[in-house]
């Protein structure tokens, strides 16, 4: 059965809602994302286009816009290809992702204090003892509550760059999901310590804790795919991570 894609904002690809240019461009992206297209598969616009029913036309523009930023390569003559993940651009993601989220998370804490209210509550199912059905509904109510401190930043350029950065955290969690490795919300590691500065509106303490929990994330990552040897079969290549 087809997943729902993800929650979020429209980043740069997305086009104009209702435009064949972006169901195609959101489409292909859920694919990638939910790993029904695997890293490195390869495929041809022809082929696409006939799986959704659509012209080649806003299929083109559509992977135009997925190689732009980043989802799918460009093979001359040949088609297109999954970007590959490699343990180097799994480290590169996750040293911006961090940033970013740290920068968010301090704003959103700012503005918080400001007006003395606590934005951030609206993640408080982090926090609840009851469990979430299977890993893709917990997926998705972690990458709404992220994409949600993104909004609340009050920055759209921010806001843009952190949501790119999460559809790709995204797809390296998934990843982690058919190792058969650690559950999802141990990996991605507790949000209680950033949930609790945001409410308080401390902005130092928030940017601390969404930094410290990615750090933390990034190497249960990184180990996940270093110790799975099938992940290592579909293009997680690489040097050891330095720890």
């Amino acid at each position: 059965m087809a997943q729902a894609s993800p929650p979020g904002y429209r980043t740069g690809g997305e086009g104009r809602p209702g435009s064949l240019t972006g169901s195609a461009y959101r489409e292909i992206r859920r694919r990638v994302l939910y790993l029904e297209l695997a890293p490195g598969a390869r495929f041809t616009e022809k082929a696409v286009a006939e799986e959704l029913g659509m012209s080649k036309t806003p299929v083109h523009e559509a992977l135009a816009l997925l190689a732009e930023d980043g989802f799918v390569d460009v093979i001359p003559r040949s088609g297109y290809r999954v970007t590959r993940v490699t343990l180097r651009s799994a480290r590169e993601l996750f040293d911006l992702h961090r940033v970013l989220a740290r920068d968010a998370s301090a704003a959103v804490a700012r503005r918080a204090a400001e007006v003395g209210t606590a934005p951030a509550r609206e993640g408080a199912w982090v926090r609840t003892p009851t469990p979430v059905a299977g890993p893709d509904a917990w997926l998705e109510r972690y990458t709404r509550l992220h994409l949600v401190i993104a909004d609340l930043a009050g920055n759209r350029h921010l806001r843009r760059a952190l949501a790119g950065t999460l559809y790709a955290h995204h797809r390296l969690l998934r990843l982690c999901v058919t190792a058969d490795g650690p559950h999802l919300r141990v990996i991605a590691g507790d949000d209680g310590p950033l949930l609790d500065a945001l409410a308080d509106g401390d902005a130092e303490a928030a940017g601390r804790a969404a930094h410290t929990r990615l750090t933390g994330c990034r190497q249960r990552v990184l180990d996940t795919l270093l110790a799975n040897d099938a992940l290592l079969d579909v293009n997680i290549t690489g040097p050891s991570p330095r720890r």
